[in-house]
């Protein structure tokens, strides 16, 4: 299941890419992660790694993301793996007319039992994915 969504925010370039590549702030604008924290040590790049805890259904489930892509400024692609559920969340990031143009699509796929309830979950992924890019939008325009 692929979701798409696009956000404009006044927010500088470099700084809107910081604040969103750190997924240890997820949280902060994201409804459906319950927690979030950075496990790697270092400055955020290539293979830095972070464990959320995960809205599912009635409950949580934990997962990992691990960034795969970093390029500065531009593009972070962080890759998701939990029991439940595996994500590729790609975000990219451009300057328009004095605005920041953040573009994110995540790719996810339900595992084990979970795959078959797909279908009955895009409505509700898919206003998932508008709340948080619209709590992205918010944190960043603060």
């Amino acid at each position: 299941m692929r979701l798409v969504e696009r956000r404009s925010v006044t927010r500088p370039q470099p700084e809107a890419f910081e604040y969103t590549a750190d997924f240890s702030n997820i949280e902060d604008w994201d409804p459906g992660v319950v927690a979030s924290r950075k496990v790697t040590e270092g400055p955020i790049g290539l293979g830095t790694r972070f464990a959320l805890e995960v809205k599912f259904g009635a409950g949580t489930t934990p997962m990992i993301y691990e960034i795969t892509v970093y390029q500065p400024d531009h593009r972070v692609v962080l890759v998701g793996d939990g029991e439940k559920l595996h994500a590729v969340d790609e975000i990219t990031f451009a300057s328009q007319d004095n605005m920041t143009v953040i573009d994110y699509a995540a790719d996810l796929t339900f595992r084990n039992l979970f795959r078959f309830i797909r279908p009955l979950m895009r409505p509700i992924l898919e206003k998932v994915g508008k709340d948080a890019l619209d709590g992205l939008a918010r944190a960043l325009d603060r």
